[in-house]
């Protein structure tokens, strides 16, 4: 696969360098006083060039000229010779038509100009990363970068017709001039804060959702219109993308076509974040209504994200409004929250958020119980979860920007319960002569400082210092007999400290440079202290330790060429250093995009090759800790890094405006993988085999992953109502040494057909969305046989189960249907929402797992359900 990537990229750039290398029969140009358009129209025809002039300045004006050849720009420089008049190169084969000055020697003196500006919220001020810039004359364009920047250099001074759109924003047309000051341009129904400018109403084309391949922003204001789990989640949202999905139903991160959850990278503000999920995985800790925005990166990424095989979000926190004050505060079934953000100064705002779920309030964090003997005890059921997040940020002129972030969330469970957790709830309310205990809670701590230079109108710096700490701690009791106990504490704690320096060189239009420099520092730590009493006279204690440290230094180099209107071509290398085991590793990236139609079709295709040092690992054998146990592995000599080659094709089109289709198709193959060497084994050792690293790869071997699909998405949004289809096909298979032999299974996240729709209504109080998901189920493995060993000492034979193969099943398939009413009023001084989720309309009883358990009998089978209808309410205040 690595050299088949090879190939394409070799091909792809072949193509992209000899798109003006076709054959072209001679010009030959005879015209007599002959109107300067109609002159210019005969050389568009011959040359294929791209002219862009002002119909002023052609009008009036005679052109004559003999030309036999074959340079178009000779062809060019004849028709306009007598006509004061000059061209202005501004691509291969585009050319702007102004002018000629009166002094000739100044005309090639004259300086190229840059068009510039910042994009805006209209209602908070904020600039807003990702927004589209496009020339409707070139038919060139750029993106702002996360300050609100854009620039388009190398433009002859002048006047041009611009169309500013932003994902959930109002697209708008207007006039722009070369060689001006940034203009400050705020959507959103509000005018452009800049002289001589008109704003019109937009329309929606191809061109305003000029995109990357692979990526997908994110409406961040539009979630509220998606299904959630009773308030607007972030990572439920992405999960009506094709292709992305959670590894498990109920629990499990996300599953980014077919990859394991740990092949995704999570940036907060330019930080990583390792465990982004509250709750055993039902709510991310990306708080929705604290970002500005969201990017998703699937397959292939650009070369300033690496680290990770399968996606990259990089998610940007709230400045804080520099209009006026706001005020947010809302309450679902789960947890309360509230966010303020507010100018302090002209120059500097902020932002302050937080969240906590509130059941331990509910029903109380300690229960005192007493016995009929007088015998007292205190019994626990605690379980919280919380965020907190903040953002300052000041501006030192036009140029600089400092942004400061702070993120801390976290999960808390306390338990102290009867051994036996039988439905009779009256042994619950004395003190239990068997019980267990598990105070189990893990931590996120983020801290970044990012720092925006315009060093000048064509180059950008961004400096980002962060720190981003993962801690998870499982401290157990467990008394299953009156004289035998266990007590452990299991800790892990991983730290990642870095300076990121990127700078991006706009160097023409047809050019965009971007290179940066990263060096980081990680700390592995994991601590465990366990107490085994046998009996009473009997105990044995271990005590360990591992700590591992290392270093990563990344470098990248990416270019941004477009060489004509139709044609966008990306093409990069990232190279990287990792301490543990001395890996070097090149990874070059190339993508490219080509408009058909400018009105009905952009077919776009990427390849790469990724590399991860880092993979997350489970014990698989003891029961003393089981939830905090996955941890973060780095390549060493013992552990190869992961790498994985990807290729993926799409087409996009927008059959009228607000109906548009996506397709895409990827293959993608990874190998060096750490595959679990006992799929079967279950967790049945009290003490296990230990913490240390060599432990712990002792029940893994190395396995390669194969995956390729289709996917299929349509939107369509007319007036209250919307809708959206999309459908995924795929297959992702896995080999790995196993008890069948070194052969090629399906991954246990293989889903072969995903389909997910919705349809919404909107009106001016109320809106109401339906929602639906049907999947094939997931892989599970059956057993073939049961057989029974023992030996004549043994007073009855042990049954076991025969499974030569793994995943040779598969579960039912899964449905569920969800409903979504939101209604918005005034009460107080304040806008109201009171929004209604009803999960599993339909009730409907699906099976999300199966296992089998041997018996003297036979087989027993044990299926686990999902959840019943369930209906969540959220209320949400705004002032």
């Amino acid at each position: 696969m690595p050299r088949l990537l090879c190939v394409v990229v070799v091909l792809m750039g072949a193509v992209g360098g000899g798109m003006e290398a076709r054959a072209q029969a001679p010009i030959v140009i005879r015209v007599d006083e002959v109107p300067l358009t109609a002159a210019l129209e005969e050389v568009r025809a011959q040359t294929d060039l791209d002219l862009v002039y002002a119909e002023r300045l052609v009008e009036d004006r005679t052109a004559s000229c003999s030309y036999t050849g074959a340079d178009r720009g000779a062809a060019l420089a004849c028709v306009l010779d007598g006509t004061d008049i000059r061209a202005e190169r501004v691509r291969r084969g585009q050319y702007v038509l102004v002018a000629r000055p009166d002094d000739e020697r100044n005309a090639e003196a004259t300086p190229r100009a840059s068009l510039k500006g910042y994009v805006l919220d209209a209602e908070t001020g904020e600039r807003l990363p990702g927004a589209h810039v496009y020339l409707t004359q070139l038919k060139a364009g750029a993106t702002t970068n996360r300050d609100g920047y854009f620039v388009m250099s190398g433009l002859p001074p002048k006047d041009y017709r611009v169309r500013i759109s932003y994902l959930g924003y109002q697209s708008i047309d207007t006039t722009l001039t070369a060689g001006a000051g940034p203009a400050r341009i705020s959507l959103a129904g509000t005018s452009i804060q800049s002289e001589g400018v008109v704003v019109e109403a937009g329309s929606t084309s191809v061109d305003d959702n000029e995109r990357l391949p692979g990526m997908r922003s994110v409406a961040l204001n539009r979630l509220d219109q998606l299904p959630s789990f009773g308030e607007p989640d972030l990572f439920r949202a992405l999960q009506w993308t094709p292709g992305i999905r959670k590894s498990g139903v109920t629990s499990g991160g996300l599953s980014v076509r077919g990859g394991n959850p740990d092949q995704n990278l999570y940036l907060l503000d330019g930080a990583p974040v390792y465990h982004p999920w509250h709750a055993f995985s039902l709510i991310s800790t990306f708080q929705t209504q604290t970002l500005r925005s969201t990017e998703l990166y699937r397959g292939t990424f650009p070369v300033e994200h690496g680290g990770r095989l399968s996606a990259v979000l990089d998610a940007q926190m709230k400045d804080g409004s520099r209009r006026a004050p706001k005020a947010v505060a809302g309450l679902s079934v789960f947890s309360g929250r509230f966010r303020v953000e507010s100018p302090l100064t002209e120059s500097t705002s902020f932002m302050v958020s937080g969240r906590r779920s509130y059941l331990d309030k509910l029903i109380g964090r300690r229960h005192p119980v007493t016995g009929d003997s007088g015998r007292r005890d205190t019994l626990r059921t605690g379980y919280y979860f919380f965020d907190t997040s903040a953002k300052l940020t000041h501006r030192f002129g036009p140029n600089h920007r400092l942004s400061l972030s702070y993120y801390h969330g976290g999960d808390d469970l306390d338990l102290r319960l009867p051994f036996d957790l039988s439905l009779d709830f009256s042994s619950w309310l004395r003190p239990p002569d068997l019980l267990f205990e598990v105070a189990q809670n893990w931590e996120n701590r983020v801290v970044s400082a990012q720092h925006r230079y315009l060093a000048g109108d064509d180059l950008f710096l961004t400096t980002t210092g962060y720190y981003s700490g993962y801690r998870a701690q499982e401290a157990s009791f467990v008394q299953p007999t009156t004289t035998a106990s266990l007590t452990s504490d299991y800790r892990v704690r991983l730290s990642d400290a870095g300076v990121k320096v990127r700078a991006d060189y706009h160097h023409s239009v047809s050019h965009e440079w971007t290179g940066g420099l990263e060096v980081s520092t990680l700390q592995f730590e994991s601590t465990l202290n366990s107490n085994l009493q046998r009996s009473s006279g009997t105990s044995s204690r271990r005590v360990q330790d591992s700590r591992v440290a290392a270093a990563k230094v990344v470098g990248y180099l990416q270019d941004t060429w477009t060489p004509t209107p139709q044609w966008t071509v990306e093409s990069g290398v990232r190279a990287g250093y990792f301490s543990g085991g001395d890996y070097v590793h090149l990874a070059p990236r190339l993508s490219a995009q080509h408009v058909v139609d400018p009105r009905w079709l952009v077919v776009e295709g990427s390849v790469g090759l990724h590399v991860q040092h880092l993979q997350r690992l489970r014990d698989r054998y003891s029961l003393a800790y089981d939830l905090v146990s996955s941890r973060w592995i780095p390549a060493s000599d013992r552990v190869r890094p992961a790498t994985g080659g990807q290729l993926g094709l799409g087409t996009y089109t927008q059959l009228r405006p607000g109906w548009s289709l996506e397709l895409d198709a990827y293959a993608r193959e990874t190998r060096d993988i750490l595959v679990p060497a006992d799929v079967f084994q279950e967790k049945e050792g009290i003490e296990g085999p230990g913490i240390e690293i060599g432990a712990l790869l002792g029940q893994y071997v190395t396995g390669t992953e194969r995956a390729f699909g289709l996917e299929f998405s349509t939107r369509y949004e007319q007036g209250p109502w919307r809708a959206r289809l999309g459908l995924s096909m795929g297959r992702t298979f896995i080999q790995a040494p196993a008890r069948s032999g070194l052969r090629w299974r399906p991954s246990g996240l293989d889903v072969p057909v995903s389909v997910r729709s919705t349809l919404g209504w909107e009106g001016t109080h109320w809106q109401a969305t339906v929602a639906a998901e049907l999947r094939s189920g997931y892989p599970i493995t059956v057993p073939e046989a049961r057989y029974r060993l023992g030996d004549p000492t043994a007073s009855t034979p042990t049954s076991y189960l025969y499974r030569p193969q793994v995943h040779n099943g598969r579960l039912p398939p899964y449905l569920r249907v969800d409903l979504t009413v939101g209604y918005q009023f005034q009460l107080l001084s304040a806008d109201w929402t009171a929004t209604v989720d009803v999960s599993n309309v339909t009730n409907r009883d699906n099976v999300l797992d199966r296992t089998y358990r041997p018996t003297e009998t036979g087989v027993d089978i044990n299926r686990q359900r999902g959840l019943p209808i369930l209906p969540l309410v959220e209320l949400e205040m705004r002032l």
